[in-house]
């Protein structure tokens, strides 16, 4: 800053013989200002979360198939079926056979049994359904088989009825429901097993 210059009196004042230069008054250097350093806020950082293990899950075992159990009564393995069957094992039985019956389910039959080979002559009196007449050797074979025999109608006389003869000789007859023969592939040649009550009788 320029030194200041000094005032002058108005003229009614006698001005002083010498007048002394002023000391130039030196300004003081500004006082600097601190300014505090401005801290930025520190980020907070979030918290990592910990990662949750994702559940083991212990392997389970698979059950194992329970075998379907055979059905109780007297059985006899034919085609790719069993077949729970009445049997016909006296001449009482053998001539009764399934006369008089109404109806017979699906999977079962009557079984004939003879104590030897022989020529069989069957017929239909007083039957109410249809049959197939399963023809079967000694050594257990199907020998042939008379598929679809009607019922006749059950007024029809005797002397009258049909009469159906055995493929050869036989030691036993296993009549079923009409189709069971076709619908599970009995033909002449398949086995024969005889299983449950009667398994292991009569060599079969």
């Amino acid at each position: 800053m320029p030194p200041t210059e000094p005032t002058v009196a108005a003229a009614e004042i006698q001005a002083p013989t010498s007048v002394s230069t002023p000391t130039p008054i030196s300004n003081p250097p500004p006082t600097p200002t601190l300014t505090s350093p401005t801290v930025a806020p520190t980020a907070t950082t979030p918290p990592t979360a910990s990662p949750t293990a994702a559940p083991t899950i212990a392997p389970t075992d698979t059950p194992e198939p329970t075998p379907t159990p055979l059905p109780a009564g007297p059985l006899v393995h034919i085609g790719d079926t069993v077949y729970v069957v009445d049997l016909a094992v006296t001449p009482a039985e053998r001539t009764q056979g399934l006369s008089g019956r109404p109806s017979m389910a699906a999977e079962r039959g009557m079984l004939f049994v003879y104590e030897e080979d022989g020529a069989r002559t069957f017929w239909m009196p007083d039957m109410h359904f249809p049959l197939d007449m399963v023809w079967i050797r000694a050594d257990c074979t199907v020998a042939g088989v008379t598929a679809d025999v009607p019922n006749p109608p059950l007024d029809t006389p005797r002397d009258q009825l049909e009469l159906y003869p055995s493929s050869g000789l036989v030691r036993f007859i296993l009549e079923l429901n009409a189709g069971q023969a076709a619908m599970h592939s009995i033909q002449p040649g398949g086995a024969v097993e005889f299983d449950g009550q009667i398994a292991g009788q009569w060599g079969c």
